[in-house]
């Protein structure tokens, strides 16, 4: 990690790490080392491993040296190897083994009836609903509970043997809070929280069936971690605002973002105007009306009709397929291809005309911030949002020169929206936001993480 020809000098009789600050090799700055504790380190793929992983590769820029704790055999839904080539050369990874329940529960109810965070879908069986229960009221704040202990364990010993500056735990999964929580208490090492998700307002938990005692429970050790971090960080206002109503003392706020290797596929134009949604898509986000839109344009456009493409690369419910398929001008012009890792989604990005983003259709969504967002508007094509207009992905858009949310129901903004950047798309006409976009980039977003890491106490 250290460039031999670098000449250091003892401090404390110890050599520290040490950096070129630019690119005269007698100019060093210290370096300090952050302890990131997270669950989803690749080849986990998904949208969970992309923000530490960016700050990771970026950081040793702004003095800081990362090292990586994570589980030796996690249990996670998606695996992307094309993201190895992201984690930086010769960082110090650190892993011990998890236990987890996932093994019991598909033996249990089969491999497709455990979704995310272990909620089963519609209709589930009376084995299904106990399982729920069970995962809700049993392991609390989550599943990967069992790893805390152990955990602990093995960090401290760590830290009594290795200088650490500063050590940061992500959420969800939560737990990985609390091995925080307790090395804090054990060490006295500066501690940022992030959460990437709500915790006790988080809607998941409406779907586990918690008795009250349990509720309880994940509101208590909540509040504890909020009150000891020394910084809690998230990724948007209205959950920072929460957070802070819930005790948290001292918070930051920093987005995710897009990376360089989204900027180099800006270019290109495609020959079909493809819609693309990537990621995840639910019955709970199903955009109906959109369906019947796009029907309805095709009927009465011949050229629209020879155009279009509908595509989606992710996981897609079958209710979801199934709402769209009903409509005959769209069933030959939906395209399919499941789940990509993120080096297809790279390519994915180029043959789109225009993104297709869908904030989850309820009330308490107004915190939300799509990761995929930020790839979309670093892309500079056009987005059609769905979703709250009065919403932090609302006003994220609006900042970067794009168009804010729609409703799910407005039906001729829809229309509206399409026929016109299909014009555009005809015409060839640059897409490129007319906003300020420079600062969703992962290298400006660790720069002010570093900042944050700087001014702990």
């Amino acid at each position: 990690m250290i460039n031999s020809t670098f000449r250091r000098r003892k401090i404390n009789g110890k050599k520290p790490l040490l950096s070129k600050k630019d690119t005269d090799p007698s100019i060093f700055v210290l370096v300090k080392k952050v302890l990131i504790i997270t669950y989803y380190w690749p080849p986990s793929g998904g949208g969970g491993v992309q923000r530490w992983l960016k700050f990771a590769k970026y950081l040793r820029e702004y003095g800081w040296e990362p090292v990586i704790y994570t589980p030796e055999n996690p249990d996670f839904e998606l695996r992307d190897d094309s993201l190895a080539s992201e984690v930086p050369e010769n960082i110090e990874v650190l892993k011990q083994p998890i236990w987890e329940p996932f093994s019991l529960y598909r033996r249990l109810l089969g491999k497709k009836a455990v979704r995310q965070q272990g909620v089963v879908g519609k209709s589930p069986s009376l084995l299904s609903r106990l399982a729920v229960w069970i995962r809700g009221n049993y392991f609390i704040p989550d599943s990967r509970v069992f790893w805390v202990r152990p955990s602990t364990n093995f960090l401290t010993r760590y830290l009594r043997q290795n200088k650490v500056d500063a050590l940061v735990t992500t959420g969800p999964p939560h737990s990985v809070h609390l091995i925080g929580l307790e090395l804090k208490k054990r060490t006295a090492i500066s501690w940022l929280a992030d959460f990437r998700d709500p915790w006790s307002r988080w809607d998941v938990l409406d779907q586990l069936s918690l008795s009250r005692k349990s509720r309880k429970s994940h509101e208590k050790l909540e509040k504890q971690v909020l009150s000891n971090a020394d910084l809690v960080l998230t990724v948007s206002p209205t959950l920072e605002k929460s957070l802070q109503d819930l005790g948290a003392q001292s918070t930051c706020l920093i987005t995710n973002g897009y990376d360089n290797e989204v900027i180099a596929s800006r270019i290109t134009k495609p020959e079909k105007f493809r819609i693309s949604h990537l990621g995840l898509l639910n019955d709970g986000r199903n955009p109906e009306i959109l369906w019947q839109v796009l029907n309805d344009l095709c009927s009465s456009d011949p050229g629209f009709n020879d155009s279009l493409e509908i595509f989606m690369a992710g996981t897609v419910e079958d209710e979801v397929i199934q709402s769209l398929e009903r409509y005959g001008n769209l069933r030959d012009k939906f395209i399919n291809v499941g789940y990509r890792s993120h080096e297809e989604i790279i390519g994915d990005y180029e043959d789109s005309a225009l993104f297709l983003l869908l904030i989850n259709n309820t009330s308490n969504a107004k915190w939300i911030l799509p990761g995929k967002m930020f790839e979309y508007i670093g892309q500079g094509k056009p987005i059609l949002a769905l979703g709250n207009p009065d919403s932090d992905a609302s006003n994220v858009l609006e900042e970067a020169g794009y168009n804010m949310c729609l409703s799910y129901d407005d039906a001729d903004a829809m229309r509206e929206f399409i026929l016109e950047n299909y014009n555009n798309f005809k015409l060839g006409e640059p897409d490129q936001s007319a906003g300020n976009i420079e600062k969703f980039h992962r290298k400006e977003l660790t720069r002010a993480l570093a900042s944050c890491l700087d001014n702990l106490k």
